[in-house]
């Protein structure tokens, strides 16, 4: 059992690190148009039955049901890819990566199919499930939610090692010793029916893991979620994840079948700890998340036990494995796709919606005359699957300490360095570069070579499945020792932020008018103290994008305008959607605003697209204060936006 156990468990890792890659690989496609990227996205995951497919012909599994050879197969091929993935960049990482999505999915759902084939098999597939998740939060935690798959150093190689690995390590387990045990092991259909443990059959709602996969990429694996949501601490939010999980693994590990009436409170808590995770913030969202946690293994066990299974053959497993792969792209593109095309209700029904399908999934009744049998009541080896529970605290527990690591406390100066200060503006499209890449430190290393006082970011993702999922407010706060303030716009994973080497006093989040939509936009201003004991009004704001849409810009700045009334220095910056001459800035000007660029750079200068600009949108403006020097950067390709380099001094 431990073995089948950590088989799922580390291929479950191995799948949501790349299920969280996918958000950067699809976005490339978005540059094409929307319905490429839909294209894109539905083909990769439904590809997954074909992998599964070509799996079980190349295996002989004619039955559809996977064998030990089958998965030793299909996670050897999965390994060499996701190694491969380490060693691209561009295009050909954008391509290989999303084939190794569905290779992941395919072979995850395999394996889970194989386990859950067995006597009590539900239950250890959902324990696997159960603790991959775990495993994944806590590699985060240690990551900074920076995945491996986007780092070219040693840390990307090593942990890109370990994760293609440790299920290739399963798998050989599975196989090998039956057929060393005994001379006339058979080799064909398959290895493992030496040792009598061969599937049964697969679970007829084995498609239950695709709802499972993408609320574990949203909300349940998703550390910068869970701090985003509940305005927790990275570490701390990790943490509980982490130990919601163990416990979750936990309760499966019961000798007897957990009663009716236990599991269907489980199926409603699932759909209600969704609903208030993603519609709610504060505390009580992490709280939600928590029971999230505990109580999806057992709806999960009640979904994979096999007690009637499914008709054999393999276009039949194909199409259930294509099927869960739908399953966890469906709600993820849906839930994103309301940022471009409206679905005139809050996106967060989507996945509750998701909740709502598995929790369903999970209340079946059992089949007449089905008798329980001794493996169905008695998991072996129970003591040997809670050490696999050990790793994901012990890495929630090394990754808790950088992960809350602040510089916004009592040793922040409260004051700026001098009264002549840099600023650097960026709007970072979620962190993710138009050549497929998420660089977080090439971003860092960008903005630490003007050692500025103050940044303004636009385009911040804390947890966007879009952005990999990485927590890029955290992250750069504590890679350049500077404090920050978040702002969410579109939702509280995405927004814009300013961070400085000194104190930030006075923080008040704008809501800007929706107008024409299709997204909420929002405008953080906050205060920052220079040397001399100035105060200097900050703004980062990004406004409404379509072209069309001026008077939804000219509306959102109004608002902006009357909020942030001008009374001292003060310095608004971010992506306006603007170009010069434009009645959004001619309103600004008529304000009495100033651009830095235009008085102290090049106002021929372009912003975006960072390949190839032919538009500049992206701004800085001032009041009471001086320009001394406006700089467009033209190297950085970190984001679809140049950053500006400002600097001023405040009288």
């Amino acid at each position: 059992m431990p073995t089948r156990v950590w088989l799922v468990a580390s291929l479950t890792v191995l799948a949501i690190e790349l299920v969280r890659a996918s958000g950067p690989f699809l976005d490339r496609w978005f540059a094409v148009g929307t319905a490429a990227a839909g294209a894109a996205a539905l083909g990769t995951y439904a590809g997954a039955g074909l992998v599964a497919a070509v799996l079980l012909l190349v295996t002989g599994r004619r039955s559809g049901v996977p064998g030990g050879r089958t998965l030793l197969v299909g996670v050897t091929v999965l390994a060499v890819a996701r190694l491969t993935l380490q060693a691209l960049d561009g295009l050909a990482l954008d391509v290989v990566g999303l084939v190794t999505v569905a290779l992941a999915v395919g072979v995850l759902t395999l394996a889970v199919a194989f386990v859950a084939g067995r006597p009590s098999g539900g239950r250890q597939a959902s324990i696997g499930l159960v603790v991959g998740t775990g495993l994944s939060v806590g590699l985060q935690l240690v990551l900074g939610t920076w995945d491996a798959v986007w780092r070219s150093g040693d840390v990307g190689w090593v942990v890109a090692a370990v994760v293609a690995v440790a299920p290739l390590t399963a798998a050989r387990a599975l196989v090998v010793p039956r057929r060393t045990s005994a001379a006339a092991a058979p080799v064909g259909d398959d290895a493992t029916q030496v040792a009598g443990i061969d599937a049964t059959g697969r679970p007829r709602r084995l498609w239950a893991i695709g709802p499972y996969l993408a609320l574990v990429a949203m909300v349940l694996g998703n550390p910068a979620f869970a701090a985003s949501q509940s305005d927790v601490a990275q570490g701390i939010a990790g943490l509980v994840l982490v130990l919601g999980t163990t416990v979750g693994a936990w309760l499966l590990l019961r000798p007897d079948p957990w009663p009716a009436a236990v599991r269907v409170t489980a199926a409603v808590l699932l759909v209600v700890a969704t609903a208030v995770a993603l519609l709610v913030s504060g505390p009580a969202a992490l709280v939600a998340v928590a029971v999230l946690e505990v109580v999806v293994g057992l709806v999960l066990t009640g979904a994979l036990s096999t007690h009637r299974p499914a008709p054999p053959g393999i276009p039949r497993t194909a199409g259930a494995v294509a099927v869960t792969g739908l399953g966890v792209i469906g709600p993820l593109l849906l839930y994103m796709l309301d940022y471009d095309v409206p679905l005139g209700f809050d996106n967060a029904w989507v996945m509750v919606v998701a909740a709502l399908v598995l929790a369903l999934t999970g209340l079946r009744r059992r089949t007449p005359g089905t008798a329980r049998t001794p493996q169905e009541t008695m998991p072996a080896r129970v003591s040997s699957v809670r050490l696999l529970l050990l790793p994901a605290v012990v890495l929630a527990l090394v990754g808790l300490v950088p992960s809350t690591t602040t510089t916004t406390g009592a040793s922040v100066p409260p004051r700026a360095a001098d009264d002549t200060l840099t600023l650097v503006d960026w709007n970072l499209h979620y962190g993710v570069s138009p050549l497929t890449a998420v660089d977080l430190e090439a971003v860092a290393r960008t903005i630490e070579a003007h050692d500025p006082d103050v940044v303004t970011l636009q385009e911040v993702e804390r947890g966007w499945i879009l952005g990999g999922g990485a927590d890029v407010a955290t992250w750069l706060a504590r890679r350049l020792d500077m404090t920050i303030r978040f702002a969410p716009a579109a939702d509280r994973q995405f927004g814009n932020a300013v961070l400085a080497r000194s104190d930030l006093t006075d923080v008040v989040v704008h809501p800007l008018p929706y107008g024409a939509g299709p997204q909420e936009r929002s405008a953080l201003a906050t205060t920052l103290t220079t040397a001399s004991g100035t105060p200097l009004r900050v703004t980062s704001v990004h406004l409404q994008h379509r072209a069309e849409n001026t008077q939804t810009r000219l509306d959102q700045l109004e608002t902006l305008v009357a909020a942030e009334p001008v009374t001292g220095p003060a310095v608004l910056a971010g992506d306006l959607n603007a170009t010069p001459g434009s009645p959004e800035l001619t309103l600004l000007t008529d304000a009495g605003w100033i651009s830095a660029v235009d008085t102290a750079g090049d106002p021929d200068a372009l912003t975006e697209p960072s390949t190839g600009p032919t538009e500049r949108i992206d701004w800085v403006l001032g009041q009471g204060v001086t320009f001394r020097s406006a700089t467009v950067l033209t190297e950085p390709r970190e984001s679809d936006h140049l950053p500006l380099v400002v600097s001023l001094s405040v009288p």
